[in-house]
């Protein structure tokens, strides 16, 4: 199997992403567990909730990254993306910054590889897990879809999407560990992200 580009991606795929907001559905309130003697989540690129534009800006800068886009989702809520953030990891290929009235509340981390196939994808997906519950107390599993057929016209009859996310919760932030794929035929996304949400 062949893995896409993000800039290359069919049509059914990009409508078939819509199901990774999946977990904005689920995400919800979960208890929070019990984490006695966790380590203390952080934002990523020493960045703090509150964090301005201007300040996100100055750091890709600084670090010689890229500002791909920056996005108006809708009143109030704008969404940056940055390419090269990724230092000593090739595996990480974008970063999304949410900004919500010009302060920062959420950091997604993408990470994809061309050459994984579902062996590898889900490899590193598990990987990343238990090395998050070794630090921060065991994760709360929220969606569990394996191999699902998707709906909608323009989707191929033959595709499936995998969709997995585990959360962790702190007073100060929560983290999202997400596992996407969508396979068609020879075709094939799959992407692991986290995500890191103010409260």
């Amino acid at each position: 199997m062949t893995a896409f580009r993000f800039s290359s991606l069919p049509n059914f795929i990009c409508v078939a992403l819509l199901v990774f907001t999946v977990g904005e559905i689920f995400f919800g309130s979960p208890v929070l567990a019990q984490q006695t003697g966790a380590s203390e989540i952080k934002v990523p690129y020493s960045m703090s909730w509150g964090d301005s534009i201007e300040k996100l800006r100055g750091m890709i800068a600084a670090v010689k990254a890229h500002e791909n886009s920056c996005t108006e989702k809708s009143p109030g809520k704008v969404v940056i993306e940055a390419e090269g953030l990724g230092i000593g990891n090739p595996l990480l290929r974008r970063s999304l910054f949410t900004f919500r009235d010009g302060a920062l509340v959420e950091v997604e981390l993408q990470y994809t590889d061309a050459a994984w196939d579902g062996d590898k994808a889900v490899d590193f997906f598990d990987r990343t897990r238990r090395r998050i519950d070794e630090r921060y107390g065991a994760g709360t599993l929220l969606v569990n879809k394996v191999r699902e057929t998707p709906n909608g016209e323009k989707i191929p009859k033959d595709a499936t999407y995998t969709l997995i996310i585990y959360n962790w919760i702190q007073p100060i932030v929560s983290l999202e560990l997400n596992f996407y794929s969508m396979e068609e035929k020879e075709n094939a996304c799959r992407i692991v992200s986290l995500r890191y949400r103010a409260p």
